[in-house]
């Protein structure tokens, strides 16, 4: 009988485990339909890849305490190759740089320096509230940034990215890496 319950708990318990595996990964921003409108991209009203049309959402997190925290939707726009997203009236900003306009779909590893031959792109997180800057970037960071295409939308997706402090000004809390994840999709 001992033997039985513990099978029994085994399988709760790797259901369980299973079922959590099995979430989708995915930040949507497509609004709720009754059909496929906002999803196919065939459609007049297709939203961009899980609704992100030249937006996209950030959520960072200090791996220190829990006390830093960035999290916000906004604007994705690129300048001069460098992609940058920021939500309006706040100052804070993602930037993507990949060393090229248009980066081709695949595995970006984060690196000091953009590379669209070798696929590496620099990331930095910039932070100027209170009249004070506070950035971090993958200078000595890790991670993957994926992207990819659907349709004429350039799609990118990255999570637990490392991200150290690059700024003089980043006191305190601030000094600490964070761990950051994006996602958004940019229509040239």
């Amino acid at each position: 009988m001992k033997y039985l319950a513990g099978i029994c708990i085994f399988l709760l318990f790797s259901a369980h485990s299973y079922a959590q595996k099995q979430q989708s990964d995915t930040w949507s921003n497509v609004p709720k339909a009754q059909d496929d409108r906002f999803t196919n991209p065939k459609s007049a009203i297709y939203a961009g890849p899980n609704g992100w049309w030249n937006y996209g959402e950030v959520r960072a997190e200090g791996t220190a305490t829990s006390t830093l925290q960035y999290s916000f939707k906004g604007g994705l726009t690129t300048n001069s190759g460098i992609f940058n997203l920021n939500e309006s009236g706040k100052l804070q900003i993602l930037s993507l740089d990949f060393g090229t306009e248009t980066p081709a779909p695949g595995n970006y590893i984060v690196a000091n320096k953009a590379n669209p031959t070798e696929k590496k792109v620099f990331v930095s997180l910039t932070d100027v509230a209170n009249k004070v800057i506070k950035s971090w970037s993958t200078e000595g960071g890790s991670g993957v940034v994926v992207v990819t295409t659907s349709g004429d939308f350039i799609y990118f997706k990255a999570r637990n990215l490392l991200l150290n402090p690059s700024s003089v000004y980043n006191k305190d809390e601030h000094k600490q890496t964070i761990k950051l994840g994006f996602e958004g999709a940019f229509k040239p």
